[in-house]
């Protein structure tokens, strides 16, 4: 996912946004991003594909499991190999299988995502960048 850092408070005109209001201003911005990339993806799923994909992201370990053992021998599938090399996670970490398991069902039931991520992100970057002023001001 995207990292919210000084870098991207740089990218959109906000280096000089005090110390005192950084982390909450990246902890909103990352909220903000979540929630349009929610929206997005919820008008491309069927009410069944987000109750499924809820119970993903709620680590419902009967979902998840069921969902890893139709995946046949994820250790040596490509994603779940990046993905360990990404995080530095051992093989069998909860948060490692989580995180395939929902890269692997976002593949199969909402393959644009990636491009939603990406959307979503240029749309919040630009209306950040439009009131900057205002937010340094505030």
């Amino acid at each position: 996912m995207f990292k919210f850092d000084d870098s991207f408070l740089s990218s959109v005109g906000l280096a000089d946004l005090p110390e005192a209001q950084r982390a909450s201003f990246l902890e909103y911005a990352q909220d903000q991003l979540e929630i349009r990339i929610g929206d997005s993806m919820s008008n491309k799923l069927t009410d069944a594909q987000l109750d499924e994909f809820e119970r993903i992201i709620d680590n419902d370990s009967a979902t998840i499991n069921g969902l890893l053992g139709s995946y046949g021998d994820y250790r040596n599938d490509a994603t779940y190999q990046t993905l360990k090399a990404n995080t530095g996670l051992q093989d069998g970490d909860s948060t490692l299988i989580s995180d395939y398991v929902t890269a692997k069902w976002l593949d199969a039931n909402c393959p644009e995502y990636q491009q939603i991520i990406k959307d979503c992100l240029e749309k919040l970057k630009a209306e950040i960048t439009e009131q900057k002023d205002a937010i340094l001001a505030a």
